[in-house]
Formats: structure tokens, C-alpha cells, sequence
């Protein structure tokens, strides 16, 4: 086993990932961050976005034009090149870590699975993505000889949906991202305020963040704040702060709306330093998706001190525990009641703006790469003593 080679499919990761490419960038700079008595590849269709792990001993990475192009174009290069590229390179073990691995493989594979929204939402993601997991990812779960998920959560509803898998399931739990515990304890408030407070959320602008009902949401607590009095320069105004996703033209007139009357800014991605800004100057995160894998907007915002509503379901509450307000995404009222506390209650935002930075400092990628390379030694000792 010392000295095995294990081959990481990074493919599609792109510059400025969010969500699964970012959680791959991790990972793969925590595992390189310790001499693991492993050698590593990293297969990529952007290597630059590892050129740190790249200088690292023991490591490589190859780049993989031909899988350049998307779902479909990543989904033949898997079945149809990738095993021979595996072969050819000498790996014992392939690491997919986008849900799909090869199905015809003449080494063990290890299956990453994110979530399974495609499956319990399936309206929350766009076709041909959805039709690619649904086709796939089934026959790469019965074929891995490990099967890794991100939280507890997703673990039990792979195992619940899945259940001759149940047993080769396994949690590497992830990390807070790095780049928060890089940025300056304090911020300076002239950048970061605003002629009124803000609520913020932060996230690909689809139908999984149940946007359409935050909004509903906020214009019931808009009528809520005036028919309470309370001036307008101290009612929060909405903040949203990313990119563009999905059938979204509901949500886009939605948008317009509150937007012609001053009640929200649409921003798209940003630097690191600019959202650090973002979270430290805000109100408070308000992050009520319907379905989230992990959820690193709410350790990111807890990192930098800022009180956080989300959803009481799935890996949203395993993520935020007790150090947030958890409400039912489905119940407007709930959503409506939560922006009321947070905007007005002192002492609450205060008991959670204090809560947040141990908890996110709780989830570290460390822990996430020893987990992994746990897996890897119980696959390949497996291999090697059948």
C-alpha cells in the first residue's frame, strides 16, 4: 500500500469555482498539505487551478482538454478515455469527485456524492445535468468500493435511497473554506456600510435557494417593519451577491420589483475581499435553500461573525447546529418571523454573531483530509489482501 498511486478526476473545476469545484480545491490542497505515503494525480481540465498542489512532492497534475465542454462532453471523456488514462498512468485507486465514476475500471474507485437534489428536487436542477446523474450515477455508486459524502445528512439519504450501498457509505466531512481565516479580523465599517442596513444572501441566483419565496418573504416583513413604524433608514434592504443560474425569469421579475423601489441590490460574484466585506458589514445571512449538500455561505458568514437564518433541513442544520435560526423553508411565515428577530432583537444578533466563528472554526479541512485518506487505505489494503 505505501506507495500506491491514487488519481483524483478534477475535471471541469474552473477559475472562481463555487460550490463542488471549490470543495475539490480544497480538498485536494489539504491531502497535499501533509506527505500522505501516497502519490497523487490530479486530473484537470483547468490545471492552473492546482498549480500549488502541482510543486508539491509525490503530486502531479495532468490536463485533460478533451473533457473541456460541459456535462455531455465530460460524460463520454469519463467512460469512453478515462479508463485507459487510468491505466496508462499506474493508478491503483480513482477518486471521482463529481458523483460519476468510469464504469468499466480496472482499479477500485471511491464515489464523492454532494448531495442528491437531482433526485429529491428534481425541478432544483437544469436538464441535461439532471438526466446525466440520473442515468449515471446509480451504476457508479454500485460499482465504488467506497462511496464518500460531505455530511451525515447526505450520507443517510444515499443510504436511505440506495440501500444496497448503506454499507460502503462513508462521511469525510468538509471544511470551512480557508480563504475566510486569511482576511483581517476586523473590517472597516466606512467600506462596508450602507446608507441602511442589509440582509444578505450569497449564492448562484436557482430554484434550490428558494429565492421566489425569500422575496415573498421579505415584502411581508417590508409591510411588517411600516406598519410598526419603524423608520425606513433603519429597515434592512436585501442584498443578493451572485451569479446568474437557472430558470430564473420568475425570480427576475421579482427582483425588478423590489429593485425599482430601493429594497434590493443585485450584485453578481465578487473578490474574497470584497464579499469579506459583504458578511462583516451585513445585518445578518439569510440562506433558507430547499436543498443544500453543505453550505459554506453559513460557515463563511459565522467565520466573520455574522448571525445566520437557514433552513432546518438536511445539511443546512447538521452544518449551522444550534448557532443559527433554523426555520422551515416552506413556511412564509417562519422565513418573515426570522427577519423580524434579526433585524430588530440586539441581544439575539449579538448571542449569535458571538457563537459563529467557533462553530465554523469546529469544521477544518484537516479533519476532511484525514477522513479521505482513511478511505484510501481501506480500499486499497481490501484490494491488496483479495
Amino acid at each position: 500500500m505505501a506507495g500506491a498511486h491514487v488519481i483524483l478526476d478534477a475535471l471541469l473545476v474552473r477559475a472562481n469555482p463555487t460550490g463542488v469545484g471549490r470543495s475539490i480545491l480544497e480538498l485536494t490542497r489539504a491531502l497535499a498539505a501533509a506527505d500522505r505515503g501516497l502519490d497523487f494525480t490530479v486530473l484537470a481540465t483547468a490545471p492552473e487551478m492546482f498549480s500549488t498542489v502541482a510543486r508539491v512532492p509525490r503530486w502531479r497534475v495532468v490536463h485533460c482538454p478533451g473533457a473541456t465542454g460541459g456535462t455531455l462532453r465530460k460524460a463520454w471523456y469519463t467512460q469512453v478515455f478515462l479508463p485507459g488514462l487510468v491505466r496508462k498512468l499506474g493508478g491503483d485507486l480513482l477518486h471521482s469527485l463529481q458523483f460519476v465514476a468510469p464504469l468499466r475500471l480496472g482499479c477500485p474507485s471511491v464515489v464523492t456524492v454532494h448531495d442528491l437534489a437531482w433526485l429529491q428536487f428534481p425541478g432544483t436542477v437544469e436538464e441535461p445535468r439532471a438526466s446525466y446523474y440520473r442515468l449515471l450515477v446509480p451504476r457508479s455508486l454500485d460499482r465504488a468500493a467506497v462511496i464518500v459524502t460531505n455530511s451525515d445528512s447526505t450520507a443517510a439519504d444515499v443510504a436511505r435511497l440506495y440501500p444496497d450501498t448503506s454499507a460502503r457509505v462513508q462521511v469525510t466531512p468538509f471544511g470551512t473554506p480557508s480563504w475566510v481565516w486569511q482576511q483581517p479580523e476586523t473590517a472597516d465599517y466606512e467600506v462596508t456600510r450602507r446608507a441602511r442596513p442589509y440582509f444578505l444572501f450569497v449564492g448562484t441566483l436557482e430554484p434550490r435557494k428558494n429565492l421566489v419565496g425569500l422575496l415573498t418573504a421579505y415584502e411581508l416583513f417590508l409591510e411588517a417593519a411600516e406598519s410598526r413604524q419603524h423608520p425606513v433608514s433603519a429597515i434592512p434592504q436585501l442584498v443578493f451577491v451572485g451569479g446568474r443560474g437557472w430558470r430564473d425569469s420568475r425570480l427576475r421579475r421579482r427582483m425588478q420589483d423590489l429593485q425599482s423601489r430601493n429594497q434590493l441590490q443585485v450584485l453578481d460574484y465578487c473578490g474574497l475581499e470584497e464579499l469579506w466585506k459583504h458578511y462583516r458589514g451585513a445585518r445578518a445571512l439569510l440562506f433558507p435553500s430547499l436543498h443544500e449538500g453543505f453550505g459554506f455561505p453559513i460557515l463563511e458568514a459565522m467565520a466573520a461573525g455574522l448571525p445566520v437564518m437557514t433552513s432546518r433541513r438536511g445539511a443546512m442544520a447538521e452544518v449551522a447546529g444550534q448557532n443559527a435560526i433554523l426555520v422551515n423553508p416552506d413556511r412564509t411565515d417562519e422565513l418573515v418571523d426570522s427577519m423580524c428577530k434579526l433585524a430588530w432583537d440586539n441581544d439575539l444578533r449579538e448571542m449569535l454573531a458571538d457563537r459563529g466563528p467557533d462553530r465554523a472554526r469546529a469544521w477544518n479541512w484537516a479533519t476532511t483530509a484525514e477522513c479521505t485518506v482513511a478511505v484510501y487505505q481501506q480500499v486499497l489494503s481490501a484490494g491488496k489482501s483479495a
